[in-house]
């Protein structure tokens, strides 16, 4: 997907995150067991550090993906830059990342995953951008903008060359 000028931002909160992995995490405990996290670097490292402090988790692998070049650009397909996962055959996976946009990213890690013999593997992401052919098995919410996580602040505001609507203590430490 290559966009001619930025997406509208939406900018979410701690706050917000908390009560969507917290809601999140109840549907997960209802429906499924899963016995290893793995999050999709980088989005997917904080949430589901809390996922696994609300499922009592302990065990987390990631699987470093690259897709996004920068904001609204991405590159021909994702590339998977490195990943570290303990004995994954015949374990139950939930695949956890911030945002599913063309899923192309999620599948490429489902694949992988597959391949290294999980027994089962569900997704979950905060958000799902509305255009996503595949939705996760588990989401907070359908968006139609570019999400603006808490701990990519300075990020994005290096990217756009614009404050966000976060505290100045913060955005002074970003430049």
């Amino acid at each position: 997907m290559y966009m001619a000028e930025k997406p509208p931002l939406k900018y979410v909160s701690w706050e917000d995150i908390h009560k969507a992995l917290a809601v999140l995490s109840g549907r997960v405990r209802e429906t499924f067991r899963p016995e290893i996290l793995v999050a999709v670097a980088k989005g997917g490292y904080i949430p589901a550090r809390i996922l696994s402090d609300l499922l009592n988790i302990n065990e987390i692998g990631f699987i470093e993906i690259k897709f996004y070049r920068e904001i609204g650009k991405t590159r021909e397909k994702p590339v998977v830059y490195q990943f570290s996962l303990k004995n994954i055959e015949g374990r139950n996976i939930l695949l956890v990342d911030d945002v599913v946009d063309s899923a192309r990213t999620m599948q490429t890690a489902t694949n992988l995953l597959s391949n290294f013999g999980a027994r089962e593997i569900r997704s979950l992401a905060i958000y799902v951008k509305k255009w996503s052919p595949i939705l996760p098995d588990y989401y907070w919410e359908v968006s139609d903008k570019w999400i603006v996580f808490p701990w990519e602040v300075c990020e994005t505001t290096r990217e756009l060359g614009t404050d966000l609507p976060v505290g100045k203590d913060i955005l002074g430490y970003c430049r």
